[in-house]
């Protein structure tokens, strides 16, 4: 991959802890309301979970094939995220928790291209679900709702902000070729930082249940193909294809606080 393509998690994670703790200075500004004394401390447990939408942001993995520079475009495919979790709500307007979630189907390589660009020539033309991408994150979380902080009252809706960061396991499967026919590249298991921001609402709908949907931008840090070219009986060792693992996601789910 290009020097371009590369990020740093050190970058992802300074990015991250910016927007995550400039809007918290500025909330932290805002005079106390009279709804929030200093003493309106809940510590309620809650569990959840959740299912959604994954929808990726296209890439391109180049690598050495022996004797030329090839690439390949990563697309979303046919994502989806299913999460479940356990938090504490700390105040009206503040709550943490930590998710384990699991994506799967996530991005595919789309585009073969040699070194002269030209894609999915007859012997690099791809299978269907050829790098097929999956991954599990497990992720520490804060959501704050500015509303309610602010002393505004909507009643049984609770808009809030979202940050978290965590750990991702990103796995690819093999990238068959259509043909030789059988032929195909390894696939591999990456683990790497992970990164949310987001926002949602939640709509209580009694005493324990909430109904929460959000959307998030989802950073899971670099996936990675496999070093075998495999044709029948012929091992070759190519670079592995490194790309970012990113999505746009779109979830619904069900809160039980106690």
């Amino acid at each position: 991959m290009t020097p371009v393509m590369m990020k740093s998690p050190m970058v992802r994670l300074c990015r991250t802890i910016c927007v995550l703790l400039i809007p918290a200075f500025l909330l932290s500004t805002l005079p106390p309301s009279t709804a929030h004394a200093e003493d309106d401390w809940l510590f309620a447990p809650y569990l959840r979970a959740d299912l959604g939408s994954s929808i990726t942001v296209d890439d391109r993995a180049e690598f050495d094939d022996p004797g030329e520079r090839d690439s390949i475009e990563m697309t979303s495919y046919k994502g989806s995220r299913y999460q479940i979790g356990a938090g504490l709500k700390l105040t009206d307007y503040l709550r943490t928790d930590i998710t384990v979630s699991y994506g799967n189907r996530l991005s595919a390589a789309d585009d073969y291209r040699d070194a002269d660009g030209i894609p999915n020539k007859p012997n690099n033309k791809l299978n269907d679900g050829a790098f097929e991408t999956s991954n599990w994150t497990t992720m520490v979380n804060v959501y704050v709702d500015p509303l309610s902080i602010a002393g505004v009252d909507l009643g049984a809706f609770s808009p809030y902000v979202q940050g978290g960061i965590g750990w991702a396991r990103n796995k690819t499967e093999k990238m068959f070729f259509a043909a030789p026919n059988g032929s195909y590249t390894t696939g591999d298991t990456h683990n790497d930082l992970a990164w949310q921001i987001g926002a949602g609402v939640g709509y209580v709908i009694s005493d324990q249940w909430t109904l929460d949907m959000s959307y998030r931008f989802l950073d899971m840090g670099e996936a990675r193909g496999g070093d075998k070219f495999i044709n029948g009986a012929t091992v070759t060792s190519v670079e592995a294809a490194r790309f970012d693992l990113r999505a746009h996601e779109f979830m619904i789910g069900l809160q039980y606080q106690f």
